[in-house]
């Protein structure tokens, strides 16, 4: 069980919109700062982040970016250099650089990230999480290379493997910084231990299980007491608090993307029928679930 892309493909992190664009100095490139998550690679050249009240950071050919949400932002080509949306840079029609050696390459790729899984994903993430292209692992700089390889070439397909390419860097991206700071998921930093991993790949794979502390001790080959103490310790919250949240979130996916009844939700996450569902729904998220996947499809529709 492979938490991580299951995590990404349930938040629905693919590349909505990515482009690349070749920039001659002096250039500077705009960004709401609204998306939730943005990757910036600079696969040619180098580049700097400005954002108001903060220190200019330099980025290099190969660095990774992970942006999310929060004040507007800038990638320039130098300190102060005057800025162009993002939006209009896109839409202005390329043409032959003429000094190529002093060029840069910029690959962006805005995110959509929805629901409670993206958000597990999102926190502890800080506005601009950088990963240096000599801190990758050697399949990471491999896969930055195929995006320059790709970009330079002109055949069929091409959106769609620099798309998955793309993908390929946000998982290698998330993976790198999260080994490198404190602030990983506490299911990331749990599957560093056997027994807790053990345990978070049983809970994911099915979670309709009726799962039950003592269940959970078995899985891991400890004690219920010493499963309880270190998964508190690693993931923050007691194991079958954990059960209850994981079985809420995929309810939301299951209400705002399925037409699913309830009884259907119910038994696919781990109720015996809807009212039980309901109760535990309610509890957790202050709502009925209809009325949550009403609120919810009726801002969806208003967003689009």
């Amino acid at each position: 069980m492979d938490i991580l892309s299951d995590e990404l493909a349930r938040a629905r992190a693919e590349g909505a919109l990515f482009s690349v664009l070749q920039c001659l100095p002096p250039w500077g490139l705009g960004f709401s700062g609204t998306r939730p998550l943005t990757v910036h690679i600079i696969l040619e050249g180098s580049a700097w982040i400005e954002r108001a009240g903060e220190d200019p950071v330099e980025i290099r050919a190969g660095d990774v970016v992970l942006a999310t949400a929060g004040p507007a932002y800038a990638l320039v080509s130098e300190q102060g250099a005057s800025v162009v949306p993002i939006e209009e840079a896109r839409q202005r029609p390329s043409s032959p650089v003429q000094d190529p050696e002093r060029a840069a390459v910029v690959m962006c790729g805005a995110y959509t990230l929805n629901g409670s899984v993206g958000e597990s994903l999102l926190r502890g993430l800080p506005p601009f999480a950088l990963v240096r292209a000599d801190d990758q692992e050697p399949s990471q700089r491999m896969a930055v290379g195929l995006l320059v390889a790709e970009v330079d070439r002109a055949a069929e397909g091409q959106r769609a493997l620099l798309d998955r390419l793309l993908d390929v860097n946000l998982v290698f991206t998330l993976r790198a910084w999260w080994q490198v700071s404190d602030s990983a998921p506490g299911w990331y930093s749990a599957l560093r231990l056997p027994t807790l991993r053990r345990v978070l790949e049983g809970l994911y794979a099915d979670p309709s299980h009726p799962w039950t502390l003592e269940s959970m001790a078995q899985r891991a080959g400890i004690s219920r007491a010493a499963l309880a103490a270190q998964f508190r310790a690693v993931v923050g919250t007691p194991p079958v608090r954990f059960l209850t949240q994981l079985r809420m979130t995929r309810a939301e996916d299951a209400l705002i993307r399925t037409d699913s009844t309830l009884a259907a939700i119910a038994a696919e996450v781990g109720y015996s029928n809807e009212y039980a569902f309901s109760t535990a729904f309610r509890r957790s998220r202050g709502c009925s679930p209809g009325r949550w996947r009403q609120e919810r499809r009726g801002t969806a529709g208003r967003e689009v």
